[in-house]
């Protein structure tokens, strides 16, 4: 049981040692890196027939491919004219297994060959027809029709394919011959060589920035290598942000910063932009609400993150003097107390739109000075802010004349109970004709208002305020009822005068008529 238990270790580790063999050898014999698997510094000449080569080293192929090996008559030499009798022999490396190959002739194109199919990943030749006046022979994946031309073996280490990167600006971009003009192919011996463009996306394009490749290849020997060219385009340029200069505007009519901003034109060398691309980063004229002078800074960026900034400066202003309300007339009468000016600027409200009440007030243009005399007078109220911004305001006082006829007479005292009982038309008519009787034609009485009426009973000076015509001119006044409280008289007594003479004429009337009696 133990020899059985030993034989089965030494067998699986010859296994396992196998393997790793392979693997190894897989590795140390790489596929090459064209397309000609076929190195002749492997073959050496065979010591029984120095007309023969066979390799010294595997070659790797890849298992159940077809692979050709086809032959040049200067590469066969006198084997040529023996085609039908040369064997090339192939030997799997990990098998026993050989393939005597009998050699087809392409007389044609003075060319020979074989096709075969390996079932491992490692071959050996043992016997290969070779007398050579050239080296064009090779061997490749595929059939005999898909032979294009010999191409020598590549060493693994060889450089195939070039890379490298151009970078262009948008601004200054290149011709494709230019970018061309940037690359040199040379031969091992220093000889310049012609290169040709297999791809190109840059020409193509629109060329906006971005990395368009350009595949450029060179041939020498039948050996073509590529440099892969990736033309790199970018933009460096930052957008442009048109200023629209020093700003001022009044704090009354402040402006959105969004409205400003749409103001502000933006362009850009490649991309589309317009306002709506600007960014705010700075703003200190939103949360503003006094005059002064503030700032918003916009930012613009691009795809290619290029960016660009603008600052804008506004100035808030106040350009509006303080809003004057009131009444554009102040009437009143020659009897009444004359207004002085503080009085008259107390009827009007002087606001400022940034400085509220903080204003000043005073009369550019002063008609009235208190006149008592009637008529018509003009001022002007000038008011300023703490900026000096004015403004004006016009105004006219009327002086109304109230002085009628003064009644003087024993005769007008009426009962309580008489004056009480008497309606504004009574007394109209009483009033007409007591002026009458006294020498004087009125006309047109009007009771304008009567402080009386209501108030019989309540002790005081109450006014009838009349209006009526003497010789054709319009008057005015009031006639004033003394209400008294009495123990051994009637309680009230009616005293009806006149408040101030209509005309100095009525007053010498009633002076004459007095002297009579």
């Amino acid at each position: 049981m133990k020899k059985l238990i030993m034989l089965f270790l030494l067998v699986f580790t010859f296994f396992i040692f196998q393997m790793f063999e392979l693997q190894a050898e897989g590795e140390y014999y790489p596929l090459p890196v064209g397309r000609n698997y076929l190195d002749l510094g492997n073959l050496t000449p065979r010591s029984d027939d120095p007309n023969y080569a066979y390799t010294i080293d595997p070659i790797r192929v890849i298992p159940n491919e077809t692979y050709t090996i086809v032959l040049d008559y200067e590469f066969l030499g006198q084997h040529s004219d023996f085609l039908e009798f040369v064997y090339i022999l192939i030997e799997e490396y990990t098998d026993t297994d050989q393939y005597n190959l009998l050699i087809n002739d392409d007389r044609t194109n003075l060319r020979a060959y074989i096709e075969f199919e390996p079932v491992t990943d490692l071959i050996l030749i043992t016997s290969l027809p070779m007398m050579p006046t050239t080296y064009d022979a090779i061997m490749y994946v595929g059939t005999y029709p898909d032979f294009d031309g010999y191409e020598p073996y590549i060493d693994p280490s060889e450089v195939m394919s070039y890379f490298g990167v151009l970078p262009v600006d948008y601004d200054e971009l290149l011709t494709t011959q230019e970018i061309k003009n940037y690359l040199q192919a040379n031969d091992p011996y220093g000889n310049p060589l012609s290169i040709s463009i297999e791809e190109d996306e840059y020409s193509l394009s629109n060329k906006l920035p971005g990395t368009y490749q350009m595949i450029f290849m060179s041939t020498f020997n039948n050996i073509t290598k590529r440099y892969y060219l990736d033309v790199r385009v970018f933009d460096a340029t930052a957008p442009v942000i048109a200023s629209i200069g020093y700003i001022t505007m009044p704090l009354t009519e402040k402006a959105s910063v969004a409205s400003i901003v749409s103001q502000i034109s933006v362009s850009d060398n490649v991309d589309d932009m317009d306002s709506t691309d600007l960014v705010i980063t700075t703003d200190t004229y939103t949360p503003a609400n006094q005059v002064g002078l503030y700032e918003v800074i916009v930012s613009a960026t691009d795809l290619s993150g290029n960016t660009s900034q603008l600052t804008v400066e506004i100035e808030l202003i106040d350009r509006h003097g303080p809003d004057i309300t009131g009444p554009a007339s102040i009437y009143l009468y020659t009897k009444d107390e004359p207004l002085t000016n503080l009085l008259i600027l107390n009827k009007y409200l002087i606001l400022d739109d940034v400085d509220g009440l903080n204003v000043t007030a005073s009369f550019e243009f002063n008609d009235y000075n208190q006149n008592t005399m009637p008529g018509i007078y003009m001022l002007t109220i000038l008011a300023s802010d703490t900026l000096n911004n004015i403004s004006r305001f016009s105004l006219n006082i009327h002086v109304i004349e109230n002085g009628g006829p003064v009644f003087t007479t024993d005769e007008i005292v009426l009962s309580i109970d008489t004056a009480s009982e008497m309606s504004d038309d009574q007394l109209i008519e009483w009033f007409t004709n007591h002026t009458l009787s006294s020498g004087y034609s009125v006309s047109h009485v009007r009771v304008m208002f009567n402080e009386y009426k209501n108030m019989e009973n309540t002790e005081g000076s109450y006014y009838v305020y009349l209006s009526y015509q003497v010789n054709g001119e319009q008057q005015t006044s009031r006639i004033r009822i003394d209400v008294e409280n009495q123990d051994d008289k009637p309680n009230f007594y009616v005293y009806l005068a006149l408040g101030c003479p209509v005309l100095l004429g009525i007053a010498g009337f009633i002076f004459i008529k007095h002297r009579k009696k």
